[in-house]
C-alpha cells in the first residue's frame, strides 16, 4: 500500500506509513462467499452501546483532518495509501475485503466470487448487471478488460502494477517493459517509444489475451502465468479499480489500440490526466480537490446498493500538530492524524476503550466504558501491519539543473558524492548509529520493537533471532574508518591524503512535512552521526508530501524515512519491494546486488511449503544483513482514536485509509 500513507495506521500512528494487521494468512475465498459488503454488516464493535455522550456537530458529513496530500486519483497509478483512500471510495473492485477481515474476501463488482481452473491458472468472473458509473455510463466486463490491460501497459516502476505483472507473466516480472525486446527500456518511457512497432504491439497483445471479456455473456476470464495463491487480495486493492473505458478515452487517454498503448507508458502522476479527476462507480463522487488543503467526496444517490448514510466525506490536509489537536477539542473533527509521540495529550479524552484480543485476532464485541462525558473511542494493541525505515540511495540522481540534497557534490565537507551510501561501510556506520530505545521510547511511548527483518510477524521469514543491527557508537566509528569512498584501496581511517573520516561531509535526511514521528528519527540520526566525528553533519528537512514523494521517486534523495504498509499479507510484498522492486529502484541498488536477492525471493515465492520457504528467507535475511540496504526501524501496535458519535467504523488495517461507505454518525 502500498504505499506511503496509511489512514487507521496514519491516524492511528501519524509516523508510519501503513496500518495494524493481525498474523491471520492469506486465504483465497471459496465461492460459497457471494455477497458484498453491507453496511449493516460491517459495523466494528462496540459502536452501538453508547446512547449518551457527547454527540456530532453535523452528522451528515464525516471529517478526517489528517498529514498530507493525495499524489493521484488515477487506480492503476495510485501506490500511497493518501491517494488509495480517496480511490476506494470513488472506484471499485471485481472482490473486496469481508468488513475487519484481512483474509476474507466477498463480491464487489463481481456478482458471485469467481470459478478457478483446476490448475489454478484461469479466473472467471461473472458481473453484476445495472451498475453505473458517476457519469451515466453502464458498467460492462469490457470495462473490467480495459481497466486492466490499460493498467498492465501503463506500468512502470512508481506504480503498483508490479502485483500484477508477476501473476500475469512470471516470478520476477515487476514491469510490462520487461518483455519488450531484452528489456532494457523497462521504465524509461523515452526509450520505450524507441522501440519494435512490433515487439510493442506483441506485448500488447499478450496482455490482451490474458484478460478477456464477453460482454454477452456478461463474464471476465483472466488468465494467470502459474497459480498465484494470493491473486485475489491482489485485485481486492485500489488498483484492481475499474474505469469506464469510453469516458477514459474521451478524456485523453488511452483509445486501446496496441499501435498507441507506448505513449501511455510510464507516466508521471503530474503528466497524468486522471490524477485529478475521477468517475467510478462508488459510493461517493468526488466533488473537488483543493490541493495541499482538503478533497471533498460527496455521495453517490444513484449508488447501486443502497446509498451511503454520510452525504459528504472531506478529507483536510493540515500538517501542523496543533492546528489538528485544536480542531479535535473543538469537536471539528471525527477522525485526526495522531502522532504516537502526541498520544499523552489525547488519551485524557477518551471515553470508551477497545483492547485488541491477540488470542481472537480481533477488537471486543463490547468495548470498556471509561467515561462517558469524553469524546473519543481509543482502538489499541493491535500488531502492525506496518513499519517505517531509512533508505539510502546508492547513485543519487544529478539531473540537469543539478540536486540541491547533494550539496556540493563531492567529498570536500560540503556536501556527498552521488555514490556515498554505495559503500557498505558508510551504510553499516549509519546502522550502528541508530539508537532504538531511544526511538521506541519517544516516539512510540514504549509501545514498539525493533524491526529485525523484512517482513512482520506471522509470516515465513521473520525470526526474532535473525542477526541485526543495535545501538553502538564505537561500532558507527568504526565502519566509517573502514569505509573507503576515494576508491584509493586505503580505509578512511588509515588514508594519509584524506578520505570522508578526515574530510567529513554534510548530507539532508528527508522526511514528509507534519510527520513528526519520522522527524524524529531523522533527528537522532544526525544527533548520533554529528556525535562521531564533529566534521559529520547530517541536516533534517521535512517537504510536503507530494515533493517528497516526487523527490524520492526521481531518486534524487540522499538518504529519506519513508515506510511500507503491506498490499497483501505475505512475506513476498515485503521482500519485493524492499529489496527488488519500489524501494530497490528508487534506492538505485547496483544491479549484482539486486540479482542476488531476486534469486532468493524468486524461489522463496515459488516454494508453497512454509518450512522450506522459511529457509530461503533466512538466507535472504542474513543476505540483507551483510548488505544493509536500509535501517530497519520499529514495528508498533495500534493506538489511534475516532470520535465516540461514529458508527459503522471499520478497523480493517489493510485497507489504504477510511471505507466511509458503512460510517453513520449521531
Amino acid at each position: 500500500m502500498r504505499k506511503l500513507y496509511a489512514v487507521f495506521g496514519l491516524l492511528i500512528v501519524a509516523s508510519m506509513i501503513l496500518a495494524a494487521c493481525g498474523p491471520t494468512p492469506t486465504a483465497v475465498p471459496t465461492a460459497a462467499a457471494t455477497q458484498p459488503p453491507a453496511a449493516a454488516t460491517e459495523a466494528p464493535p462496540a459502536t452501538e452501546v453508547v446512547p449518551t455522550g457527547p454527540q456530532s456537530k453535523d452528522p451528515t458529513t464525516f471529517v478526517e483532518v489528517t498529514i498530507g496530500d493525495a499524489d493521484t486519483l488515477d487506480p492503476a497509478l495510485a501506490y500511497d495509501t493518501a491517494s488509495g483512500e480517496v480511490i476506494q471510495n470513488v472506484y471499485e473492485t471485481l472482490v473486496f475485503y469481508d468488513g475487519n477481515a484481512t483474509d476474507k474476501f466477498v463480491p464487489m463488482l463481481a456478482e458471485e466470487m469467481p470459478t478457478i481452473s483446476e490448475d489454478g491458472k484461469t479466473y472467471t468472473f461473472k458481473m453484476r448487471q445495472g451498475v453505473k458509473f458517476h457519469e451515466g455510463g453502464d458498467l460492462t466486463p469490457s470495462d473490467v478488460a480495459y481497466s486492466f490491460w490499460r493498467g498492465l501497459l501503463q506500468g512502470g516502476y512508481d506504480s503498483p502494477q508490479w502485483l500484477l505483472t508477476e501473476p500475469f507473466f512470471g516470478i520476477g516480472v515487476s514491469d510490462v517493459g520487461e518483455l519488450v525486446g531484452d528489456g532494457a527500456a523497462a521504465g524509461d518511457p523515452d526509450a520505450m517509444k524507441l522501440q519494435d512497432p512490433a515487439a510493442l504491439a506483441a506485448v500488447c497483445e499478450q496482455v490482451k489475451a490474458a484478460i478477456v471479456a464477453d460482454d454477452a455473456a456478461g463474464t471476465v476470464t483472466i488468465t494467470l502465468a502459474q497459480p498465484w495463491g494470493p491473486f485475489i487480495p491482489t485485485i481486492a486493492q485500489t488498483w484492481g479499480s475499474v474505469m469506464d473505458e469510453q469516458w477514459v478515452v474521451e478524456n485523453g487517454g488511452w483509445d486501446g489500440s496496441c499501435d498507441t498503448w507506448v505513449n501511455f507508458y510510464a507516466i508521471s502522476s503530474g503528466d497524468n490526466i486522471f490524477s485529478t479527476i475521477a468517475n467510478g462507480t462508488g459510493p461517493f463522487k468526488l466533488d473537488h480537490w483543493t490541493p495541499g488543503e482538503e478533497i471533498v467526496l460527496v455521495r453517490n444517490d444513484n449508488y447501486w446498493r443502497e446509498p451511503a448514510k454520510l452525504e459528504r466525506f472531506i478529507i483536510k490536509s493540515i500538517d501542523e500538530w496543533g492546528t489538528r489537536f485544536a480542531m479535535l477539542q473543538a469537536g471539528d473533527g471525527d477522525y485526526i492524524a495522531v502522532p504516537r509521540e502526541n498520544t499523552p495529550q489525547v488519551d485524557p479524552m477518551v471515553g470508551e476503550r477497545c483492547q485488541f484480543d491477540i488470542a481472537a485476532n480481533a477488537y471486543p464485541e463490547t468495548c470498556e466504558m471509561v467515561d462517558e462525558t469524553k469524546p473519543l473511542r481509543l482502538y489499541i494493541g493491535r500488531p502492525a501491519i506496518v513499519h517505517q525505515d531509512v533508505f539510502m540511495n546508492f547513485n543519487i540522481a544529478q539531473p540537469e539543473g543539478g540536486n540541491p540534497y547533494l550539496g556540493s557534490a563531492t567529498l570536500d565537507g560540503n556536501g556527498i558524492p552521488p555514490d556515498f551510501f554505495s559503500d557498505v561501510h558508510i551504510r553499516k556506520a549509519f546502522n550502528y548509529c541508530f539508537d532504538w530505545d531511544v526511538y521506541i521510547s519517544d516516539v512510540f511511548q514504549g509501545e514498539a520493537i525493533q524491526t529485525f527483518v523484512v517482513p512482520i510477524a506471522g509470516m515465513p521469514g521473520y525470526d526474532i533471532n535473525a542477526p541485526h543491527y543495535s545501538y553502538d557508537l564505537a561500532k558507527c566509528e568504526e565502519e566509517f574508518k573502514l569505509a573507503d569512498l576515494d576508491k584509493d584501496g586505503i580505509a578512511a581511517g588509515d588514508d594519509p591524503e584524506g578520505d570522508v573520516w578526515t574530510t567529513g561531509f554534510r548530507l539532508q535526511m528527508t522526511y514528509n512535512q507534519g510527520n513528526t514521528s519520522r522527524q524524529a528519527v531523522a533527528e537522532i540520526i544526525a544527533s548520533n552521526v554529528g556525535g562521531v566525528n564533529d566534521k559529520f553533519a547530517v541536516e533534517t528537512l521535512g517537504l510536503p508530501w507530494p515533493s517528497f514523494l516526487r523527490a524520492i521517486r526521481a531518486k534524487m534523495m540522499p538518504a529519506f524515512v519513508s515506510g511500507w504498509q503491506e498490499d497483501i499479507h505475505d512475506a513476498h510484498n515485503w521482500y519485493q519491494p524492499y529489496l527488488v522492486g519500489t524501494y530497490a529502484n528508487r534506492q538505485n541498488l547496483p544491479d549484482d546486488l539486486k540479482a542476488a536477492f531476486q534469486d532468493l525471493i524468486n524461489k522463496g515465492v515459488a516454494e508453497s511449503d512454509p518450512a522450506k520457504r522459511a529457509e530461503i528467507y533466512a538466507q535472504l535475511n542474513q543476505l540483507q544483513y551483510d548488505n544493509p540496504s536500509l535501517i530497519l526501524l520499529a514495528t508498533g501496535t495500534s493506538h489511534g482514536y475516532v470520535a465516540r458519535w461514529v458508527d459503522g467504523w471499520l478497523t480493517n488495517p489493510i485497507l489504504a485509509g477510511i471505507y466511509a461507505y458503512p460510517i453513520s454518525k449521531r
